[in-house]
């Protein structure tokens, strides 16, 4: 009987000038972000389950007329759902290879990790931040979007080419390398919102005064690393907006934003917790619905909002001694020998730290020397590069395989 039922509904929605049932259901998933080629996929979808339910219906009306009603509710408790979860399973697969989007992680830890995110997941937070930004501008003026990263990273692909477009916004194609290129692309537009990278914001910061910036930003989005609170500070006066952070990553999509220093405020269908000392994020964003992060988290304003406390991940042990990496390049930089990534050397006698410092250069002696009361006994660097800057990807991440090129040149 409920085959028959949903046989006709399928059925109706296959008319002419009807919307495809499995459209239909698409778009309130995705809360109306759909992929190209979705209608065409969703009609041949509905057009299966209307033959699958049709054929299960006629095969109940034949069984029923040669071998009695029983035989009817013994076919349908048993092959009826074998056949409907064999269809869910079949298609589930088929929209993953056809709605999936592979991504490379930034590899700032380890290795790069080629993550895959469901068009579901990417076309949920996309309308959540759409939703977000309708409501603040409030049928004003859209503003053109320009970017300075990539839209092959997640990030990239989120913020300069999804979200503009279920906005309605016009997006500037090129990535703007240079504070000149984007000056001028801004004083084109009457509206700018700016997509970039906190390594962006340091470079175009450092050398502001000199130029005749446009007030026309309405909105600045960073992310990729920290946005150390200057440096912000510093971008609204610049361009009379502060920046929006976004914290998350590629495998859980976006997890929190904040603006300067402040606390930082989980999105609504975001939920987080914390397993030993990390953070445990449930995100309809993530690749899996539970992930660990790296990262350690405080929460505040009874769980409502969180302090970053720093990697959790970086533990590393070196002569019998563990060593949290993150915590020893920030006692580097507070000593005033510059910037640091530490990286994992193996040696003959085993692993020891090497150090990528961005600072004035100064002889091992005198570097030792400083290190030697920062870091627990017998895990001071033994090997030391001073550079002019650390080397970073185009989100602003120090990269973990070039600190090691670094240490090993």
């Amino acid at each position: 009987m409920l085959a028959a039922v949903f046989a006709v509904l399928f059925g109706l929605s296959l008319l002419p000038g009807r919307k495809p049932l499995c459209l239909v259901f698409a778009e309130k998933i995705s809360s109306g972000i759909v992929p190209r080629g979705a209608a065409w996929y969703c009609r041949r979808l509905t057009q299966i389950w209307f033959v699958v339910l049709l054929t299960v219906t006629l095969a109940n009306l034949a069984i029923s007329h040669f071998l009695g009603v029983k035989v009817v509710i013994a076919f349908s408790c048993i092959a009826g759902p074998v056949v409907v979860a064999s269809v869910f399973a079949i298609e589930k697969i088929v929209r993953k290879r056809r709605f999936s989007v592979v991504f490379t992680t930034s590899g700032s830890t380890g290795g790069p990790k080629r993550i895959v995110k469901t068009f579901e997941s990417l076309a949920k937070e996309t309308a959540m931040h759409r939703d977000y930004y309708l409501s603040q501008w409030n049928g004003a003026e859209k503003p053109l979007f320009l970017s300075t990263v990539e839209k092959d990273h997640m990030y990239g692909t989120l913020w300069r080419v999804m979200l503009p477009e279920t906005l309605g916004c016009k997006v500037d194609d090129d990535v703007i390398m240079s504070p000149e290129v984007l000056i001028a692309k801004m004083k084109n537009a009457k509206k700018v919102f700016l997509v970039t990278t906190p390594s962006f914001l340091s470079r175009f910061t450092a050398y502001a005064s000199e130029y005749d910036v446009p007030q026309n930003t309405v909105e600045i989005i960073t992310s990729g690393a920290m946005l150390p609170d200057a440096i912000s500070k510093a971008t609204a006066k610049t361009f009379g907006v502060e920046p929006r952070q976004i914290y998350g990553s590629t495998e859980t999509g976006g997890i929190a934003s904040r603006r300067g220093n402040g606390l930082w405020e989980p999105f609504k269908p975001v939920k987080l917790g914390i397993n030993d000392g990390r953070l445990l994020v449930k995100s309809p964003f993530s690749f899996r619905r539970k992930y660990l992060m790296g990262d350690g988290i405080e929460f505040a304003n009874e769980g409502k909002s969180f302090i970053l406390l720093g990697r959790r991940d970086r533990l590393v042990k070196i002569n019998e001694e563990r060593v949290n990496l993150a915590e020893m390049e920030e006692n580097v930089a507070r000593i005033g020998l510059g910037e640091c990534a530490l990286a994992v050397l193996e040696g003959p006698r085993g692993p020891y730290l090497g150090a990528v410092v961005a600072g004035t250069p100064r002889s091992a002696l005198e570097t030792r020397r400083l290190m030697l009361p920062i870091f627990p006994k017998g895990t001071v660097p033994k090997k030391v590069r001073f550079v002019e800057a650390l080397p970073r990807n185009a989100q602003g991440k120090v990269v973990n395989g070039e600190v090691l090129k670094c240490l090993t040149k």
